[in-house]
């Protein structure tokens, strides 16, 4: 609904400060989410890291080397979701260009919804184009999960609990961790 003057029926220009705090109320909800995911694949990672190096020696699989390895892989994960949350706040920027540009445009704004437009058109091919980077890493790091996540139960199934100690049952613990986290960042992304 546009606002428009009772007596004369023209649209009425309005404050674009309620719309450009809606958008950063959105960027902070998606900084916040974004942050959360980074900490949280990076917690994975270090827990993972630090218990491949707690396999006793005399384990009769190679649990050290799948933990190590989830481990790394969680890391490069929340790079990659920071590189993602780099995206989301460019294209949320973008989008604002766009919903000011538009309201200017039916305030009859035209130079400033053109200028608006601009920075749109500008923001949202960037965004555009930085997605490709993490987007590739993201499906790479995605099928080697799958590799050492096979790996990794094969290890755990025929781990001796005599031998390994508890890391068998520790790696389904964390792997369904990561499972859960992998499958929650897919989601929401």
């Amino acid at each position: 609904v546009l606002p428009m003057d009772p007596l004369t029926g023209e649209v009425v220009r309005t404050d674009t400060a309620p719309m450009v705090s809606r958008f950063r109320t959105t960027g902070k909800m998606v900084l916040v989410s974004g942050l959360c995911s980074i900490v949280f694949y990076w917690s994975i990672c270090a827990v993972y890291v630090c218990f491949s190096f707690f396999v006793p020696r005399e384990c009769n699989v190679r649990l050290a080397d799948a933990f190590f390895g989830l481990g790394f892989l969680n890391g490069v994960m929340g790079v990659v979701m920071a590189c993602f949350l780099c995206v989301a706040q460019t294209m949320l920027s973008a989008m604002s260009h766009s919903a000011i540009a538009d309201k200017y445009r039916v305030e009859g704004r035209e130079a400033e919804a053109d200028s608006e437009e601009t920075d749109y058109e500008e923001e949202a091919a960037l965004a555009s184009r930085a997605l490709r980077v993490p987007m590739c890493l993201y499906l790479m790091v995605m099928h080697l999960f799958l590799v050492f996540w096979t790996v990794g139960v094969f290890q755990a199934l025929n781990a001796d609990n005599v031998l390994c100690g508890d890391m068998g049952f520790l790696f389904w613990v964390l792997f369904m961790l990561n499972l859960m986290a992998c499958c929650l960042s897919g989601a929401s992304g």
